[in-house]
């Protein structure tokens, strides 16, 4: 990473923890396409986002660490492990493409998983039948594996959870900070140093991720959390189709 790639994916990830902090999602979301975006090669856009996103959770649990239902958070873990197997090595299959068609496909999918998180209300309940943890943690580990964006599915699975608002943000943080060491140990091992590379950056510019993230919270409890989801949701689908557009012309 040249200095001008720095200092962006610094800027990128501020903006990145300033969404979450707002819209208590969309961090992975919005980093990871414009880091792509900026010339940042993929193995380590998704380390510096897995890192970043990392110290945040970890933060989070220590706040809420009353909260946290470890015992789901260990389900999830472990089935997200195995599909994230699968999700790097369909990366694996892919990262020598070129950049406008890697871009292209982040964009795709972001713009998919967007448009999950905005149609799809289920309706809460005290606990999901277990083939409904399989899928929604089947395809957490999938997606985190191949881009990093392992949230939408796991905010979608506790959504239609009647837990209160401390417990499903306990295990979303949770669930996130416990994850990452492995994807950091199947991400060095399929692509070496580039990964390391990341881990150091990654680490270096984490405190801008938490300062936006602080930030999101604080302006975030001025408005209204409909208002504040819209306003994320229109932000990522413009970063989706910006990233989709260089290829398809």
């Amino acid at each position: 990473m040249d200095v001008s790639q720095i200092v962006s994916a610094a800027l990128i990830v501020l903006l990145g923890g300033f969404l979450q902090g707002t819209a208590a999602f969309g961090f992975a979301l919005l980093s990871v396409p414009l880091l792509l975006m900026t010339g940042v090669p993929m193995p380590m856009t998704m380390t510096i986002t897995s890192v970043c996103a990392a110290v945040q959770a970890a933060s989070g649990v220590h706040h809420l660490r009353q909260s946290v239902p470890w015992k789901d958070v260990g389900v999830s873990v472990a089935v997200r492990t195995l599909t994230m197997l699968l999700g790097i090595w369909v990366l694996r299959q892919l990262v020598n493409c070129p950049a406008a068609r890697i871009n292209f496909w982040i964009g795709f999918i972001l713009l998919l998983l967007v448009l999950l998180l905005a149609l799809w209300r289920p309706e809460p309940r005290p606990k999901l039948h277990a083939g409904w943890n399989v899928i929604a943690f089947s395809a957490s580990g999938f997606a985190g594996g191949l881009c990093s964006m392992d949230g939408p599915p796991l905010v979608l699975w506790v959504m239609a959870h009647d837990w209160t608002v401390e417990r499903t943000r306990a295990f979303l943080f949770a669930a996130f900070m416990s994850i990452v060491p492995i994807q950091l140990t199947m991400l060095y091992w399929v692509f070496g140093d580039p990964v390391l590379y990341g881990i150091v950056w990654g680490t270096a510019i984490s405190p801008a991720a938490l300062l936006g993230s602080l930030v999101g919270l604080r302006i975030g409890s001025r408005f209204s959390k409909p208002l504040l989801r819209l306003i994320a949701f229109v932000t990522l689908t413009i970063i989706a189709l910006s990233a989709m557009t260089p290829y398809l012309w």
